[in-house]
């Protein structure tokens, strides 16, 4: 019998006390192996509801060995399947807000650069009560997907008075140095009316052109990436 044996069952019965009673008779080697197969061989294997629930007991064990299990949600994504309305989803991040709100950041962190549309990523923001403008742009200034851009502009639209912080965006994005940071920053630059920022764009966007910009997710990616879409 491998060592997985006796977790999965434990898991698939919900017995959480006697998982951890288990855990705490591992060696710390033992418990290190363990941690690994179940993130990387247990987790991706369950359903949305039990990999929320399973998630969330784990972590009420030992958070600094499981957070880094949300990113077994990758084999949930790629089968379309991955929920945050289900209750397990609600109870997981409940916990965490109350229990240990100092992590929800970490775990977006991890999340977001899985997520394949700005729907998914801006329902982890408000699963994990993040509404912090500075926590969000941070967060997505780390990312260079579509969908992320496309969050962080509507983020932006929100603080559209404060060109500081959009300015700041600007040049985060100009100094990430590739073709899409650049346009990003020049779709802000020219959307947000940002005039000190010494820096050549090569997507020449004219001012009729800034009201199709937010017209649609689509009409945004076209601009994104340097395809002007049909006006």
């Amino acid at each position: 019998m491998t060592i997985s044996t006796p977790i999965t069952q434990f898991i698939s019965h919900k017995d959480w006390e006697g998982l951890y009673n288990c855990f705490n008779r591992m060696t710390n080697s033992d418990f290190r192996r363990t941690e690994k197969i179940i993130k990387e061989q247990i987790l991706t294997k369950l359903d949305n509801e039990n990999f929320w629930d399973t998630y969330m007991h784990l972590n009420m064990y030992r958070p600094q060995s499981f957070i880094s299990g949300i990113l077994a949600i990758s084999n949930l994504i790629k089968q379309n399947k991955l929920s945050l309305e289900c209750k397990e989803a609600q109870e997981t991040a409940q916990w965490f807000n109350e229990k240990h709100p100092d992590s929800n950041i970490k775990i977006l962190r991890m999340a977001i650069p899985l997520l394949t549309s700005h729907e998914q990523i801006e329902g982890f923001f408000s699963l994990f009560k993040t509404d912090s403008p500075q926590s969000i742009i941070s967060i997505l200034l780390n990312e260079s997907s579509d969908h992320a851009y496309f969050t962080l502009f509507k983020h932006l639209k929100y603080i559209s008075d404060n060109h500081d912080i959009v300015r700041q965006t600007c040049i985060v994005l100009i100094k990430k140095n590739t073709d899409k940071s650049y346009n990003m920053a020049s779709i802000l630059q020219c959307y947000f009316d940002i005039k000190d920022i010494k820096s050549t764009f090569s997507l020449d966007i004219q001012p009729y052109e800034l009201n199709y910009i937010d017209k649609s997710y689509d009409n945004f990616v076209k601009f994104l990436n340097g395809k002007k879409p049909c006006l």
